[in-house]
């Protein structure tokens, strides 16, 4: 007897001119293969059950390059951080100028982010700074705002989650809660950052999304709602900030 043999996934496509990853995961309690274009990741992921499922991916995607290619169209474009390049601080375009004579502690000055140094460590240079911006700029908000409620914070910590913005732990301790957050926030506009802040501070008070919670969240930042729209516009593209492609 002949068996057939598997379909081997591709790691990668050609979309648009794009090379785009294709990440596969078996899940257990999958009854079938699922298709999803991550705009953050920059890749086709594909959820496969625990068995088999590989012939009907590798099918799925021949069939379905049409919406794949219309999604990976809306994608954001790579941000990478090179001389010359632009990236967003504080929601405004910010010009990297980067040349060897300039001190090599990043300065932040019209509109342009000057710094020096060699060339190759230049990118981690940018984001050791950008993420020490995200960090005392957050630090200061959270307490202020935590202030408001009357509430402790034991901690604030950044880091870099593909799915949260804001994240509140341990509200009901009494040494305070720790509050994490997206360093990318940096690069988001002022009062979205503002707002994120006020929806974890919301959760000293109340650990839920009850009604109560959303009144306190409203009084602490009246433009939450506006916020949460933009974050759902552009913050896709705060992930492809750094990227070299």
């Amino acid at each position: 007897m002949l068996w057939a043999r598997a379909a081997i996934l591709p790691e990668a496509i050609e979309v648009g001119g794009r090379i785009v990853p294709v990440v596969a995961q078996r899940r257990a309690g999958a009854r079938g293969v699922r298709l999803r274009a991550n705009p953050v990741a920059g890749a086709i992921e594909i959820s496969l059950p625990t068995r088999g499922g590989a012939d009907v991916a590798a099918a799925l995607l021949k069939a379905n390059h049409a919406w794949i290619a219309a999604r990976v169209a809306g994608w954001p474009r790579p941000l990478p951080y090179v001389p010359g390049g632009r990236l967003p601080i504080d929601g405004l375009p910010v010009l990297i100028d980067w040349a060897p004579a300039h001190p090599r502690t990043p300065t932040l000055l019209d509109g342009a982010l000057r710094l020096g140094g060699p060339a190759e460590a230049l990118a981690g240079r940018v984001e050791r700074w950008l993420k020490a911006r995200a960090r005392t700029d957050l630090e200061a908000r959270t307490h202020a705002t935590a202030a408001r409620v009357e509430r402790p914070v034991a901690a604030v910590r950044i880091g870099d989650p593909a799915a949260r913005w804001g994240s509140c732990a341990g509200s009901g301790t009494a040494g305070g809660a720790r509050i994490a957050y997206s360093w990318r926030l940096i690069l988001a506009p002022d009062w979205v950052r503002q707002s994120v802040v006020a929806h974890e501070v919301a959760h000293l008070v109340h650990a839920n999304h009850s009604p109560a919670f959303h009144a306190l969240n409203r009084s602490l930042d009246p433009d939450a709602a506006e916020a949460r729209r933009w974050l759902a516009r552009n913050g896709a593209a705060l992930h492809w900030v750094g990227r070299a492609g």
